[in-house]
């Protein structure tokens, strides 16, 4: 049964599955009509690749595991697609040492692992990881024997990591333990040791390939810090990573795959808005106001209102069109704030997102005027690498510049969200700062909000001042204190 061995859990097999799931793999190889496999890894590759489709591209993907493979490489053009040239095992997984890493520090593996990014800004170099995950000729190379595997975790609330690095560390963190120094440093040298084998990943494949742009997917993908170090290199010309890079895009990377062997040549995508909509005059953003019974107004120009509630310190609920595809809030499923100050970042996560002070903001930032504020000479529109913010800049953007120097941009222009870029435009015309502090409409441990019943609920449990759905704009009253 190797070809259902993705969805099972590493060192399981057929027999170990329950018998639900054996009943309708059976049914399904005995009674569906013949269709052309595709792996794990294979569906990230094309998911990278046809969303951004250029000559000279080599892809790469990795992740945790899939398929019983943990990253596989290629190269891809217009006329044979992707081609995959070699791969990873299970037992040889950056995603699984930073998963391994996430749980030791006392998050959650598998969802967490943007925590320890953020966390290592805080940390200095005092830990050697490179015993656990190192550079090699041959791209990398992790000790498994770090992982936990006897008896594997079934769970992600057990523990990943094995009895090995607690000795060469101490003693781990437990879920909802203070974060000291040493944790600060251990989430240093995980971020650092994960730079340093992607860069010899990724100047491995190069040199076997000749080619200079990388299309990147895979959940390691989404590592934003790593991704700037790799596009800094002076070997890459460009460097794509795909939006929904974890296995929320295997369904895109499957489609595209099989749109090319069929024939076709698939056209990749202009954005990535293709959730539900709710547009500007939507009868269910009405019919869900009504039903609450909150008093609300219509406006024709609600950027503009809500740019100038953004420069009087105002902390704005934004809910327009179809939602995001992919982990990052775009501009239409997102909580706005005044970037310029420190203060603010503090502000935003005591009164609305109540989550770790140590984890920074996102700057959507009109794309015409980003490489005035970080250094960047490219668009970067879905939030998947991280730049610096210039230096003279860094005080005009304290909301939303990291302890590291660093930003996750997003670019955003006027024909891609003409909304949001009406939004920051006049936020602009108000401040002279042609960029906003974006972050994700929603409270620490729950999804983004999708309908307008939830963006509702989330703005009467919160500190927010203002919601705006659509053309719908709900405000608060709030009595200054004696």
């Amino acid at each position: 049964m190797n070809d259902i061995d993705g969805i099972v859990h590493p060192g399981e097999t057929y027999d170990d599955m329950p018998g639900r799931i054996r009943d309708y793999i059976t049914y399904y190889f005995g009674h569906c009509p013949p269709v052309e496999m595709i792996n794990h890894q294979m569906a990230h590759l094309a998911s990278a690749y046809f969303h951004a489709p250029a000559d000279d591209t080599f892809v790469l993907s990795y992740d945790a595991y899939g398929d019983r493979l943990s990253g596989a490489y290629g190269i891809a053009d217009s006329e044979k697609g992707v081609e995959m040239l070699g791969s990873f095992p299970n037992s040889n997984s950056l995603g699984m040492f930073y998963a391994t890493m996430t749980s030791y520090l006392g998050f959650m593996p598998g969802e967490d692992e943007f925590k320890v990014m953020g966390l290592a800004a805080y940390g200095k170099e005092k830990y050697d990881l490179t015993v656990f995950a190192k550079p090699t000729a041959d791209g990398y190379l992790v000790d498994s024997d770090f992982i936990r595997s006897d008896p594997a975790p079934k769970s992600r609330l057990e523990p990943y990591y094995s009895q090995k690095l607690v000795d060469l560390l101490g003693e781990p963190r437990r879920l909802g333990e203070p974060i000291d120094e040493r944790l600060m440093d251990v989430a240093f040298a995980t971020q650092q040791a994960l730079e340093a084998c992607a860069i010899s990943l990724v100047e491995m494949i190069q040199k076997k390939t000749g080619r200079s742009r990388l299309a990147l997917a895979g959940g390691v993908g989404l590592n934003c810090s790593a991704n700037l170090k790799l596009d800094r290199l002076p070997t890459l010309n460009d460097l794509f990573v795909q939006p929904a890079s974890s296995d929320r895009g295997l369904a895109l990377g499957c489609a595209y795959h099989g749109a090319f062997a069929a024939g076709d040549r698939p056209q990749p995508l202009s954005d990535v808005y293709l959730g539900p909509s709710s547009s500007a005059a939507d009868d269910t953003i009405k019919a869900a106001l009504d039903l609450t019974g909150m008093a609300f107004r219509e406006s024709d120009a609600p950027g503009e209102e809500v740019g100038r509630w953004l420069a009087e310190g105002k902390i704005v609920g934004w809910f327009q069109g179809r939602s995001e595809f992919g982990p990052r809030a775009l501009g239409n499923r997102s909580i706005l704030a005044d970037p310029r100050s420190v203060e603010m970042k503090d502000v935003v996560n005591a009164r609305v997102k109540f989550r770790e002070e140590f984890r920074p903001f996102a700057p959507a930032t009109l794309e015409e005027e980003a490489s005035t504020l970080f250094e960047m000479s490219k668009p970067s529109p879905y939030m998947t690498k991280a730049f610096p913010v210039r230096e003279e800049k860094k005080a005009t953007l304290g909301g939303v510049t990291h302890l590291n120097g660093t930003a996750r941009v997003q670019t955003v222009s006027a024909e891609s969200n003409p909304r949001f870029h009406a939004v920051i435009k006049a936020f602009a015309n108000e401040t002279g700062v042609p960029s906003v502090m974006n972050t994700s409409f929603n409270i620490k441990g729950q999804p983004i909000v999708e309908t307008p019943l939830e963006a509702i609920s989330t703005f009467a449990s919160t500190g927010l001042d203002a919601l705006v759905m659509g053309n719908f704009i709900v405000e608060k009253q709030r009595t200054p204190r004696a």
